[in-house]
């Protein structure tokens, strides 16, 4: 057998490594573009020991407004999910009881992201959460914060600073070891 292309084949091999190539050469400057434009200053959410930018959204419920300034003074753990995140349904009923266990002292708040309302909705029924929650169908939030992954949790201390960004699903256990070591609860 020979090496050689058929001439059949041929014309069709150089269309197709000019798209594979193309679509690289795009894939690249998406990624160069969101690490020059997206990466945050000192002012804003993206960078742990920063001051997070505030959230401000209408409720996903469509009761009102939620933000994250509305929480001064407390520590906040913010969790970004979607009714078509598999981890984020995992794990929300964890959020829930620590939310539920540490009462006041740690305020939670959930940010429904690049999601329907409806959908939004049915999966804090589902998952029996109960804090507040906002939404953001255009992720308009997430990438205020460059974020990149679902589900992902901020660490917020009373004084407005980003302690951490966790991305990737969280166990009750490993909720619970992150406050404490961020809050001291």
């Amino acid at each position: 057998m020979s090496d050689d292309v058929p001439a059949s084949t041929a014309g069709r091999q150089r269309p197709t490594r000019l798209w594979v190539a193309g679509g690289i050469a795009v894939v690249a400057a998406l990624v160069a573009g969101g690490l020059v434009f997206g990466s945050p200053d000192e002012t804003s959410a993206g960078r742990s020991g920063g001051r997070a930018a505030d959230i401000e959204l209408p409720r996903l419920d469509g009761e009102g407004t939620v933000s994250l300034a509305g929480f001064r003074g407390r520590p906040v753990v913010v969790n970004f999910f979607a009714s078509w995140c598999v981890p984020c349904r995992k794990e929300m009923p964890a959020f829930q009881a620590v939310s539920e266990r540490l009462g006041d002292r740690v305020a939670f708040l959930g940010v429904d992201h690049q999601d329907d309302r409806k959908g939004g909705l049915a999966l804090l029924q589902d998952t029996g959460v109960r804090y507040p929650a906002g939404y953001d169908p255009d992720g308009k939030v997430a990438q205020a914060y460059g974020l990149f992954g679902m589900p992902t949790t901020l660490f917020v201390g009373p004084d407005g600073t980003l302690l951490e960004t966790h991305t990737g699903e969280l166990t009750e256990k490993q909720l619970l070891e992150a406050i404490e070591r961020h809050f001291g609860d």
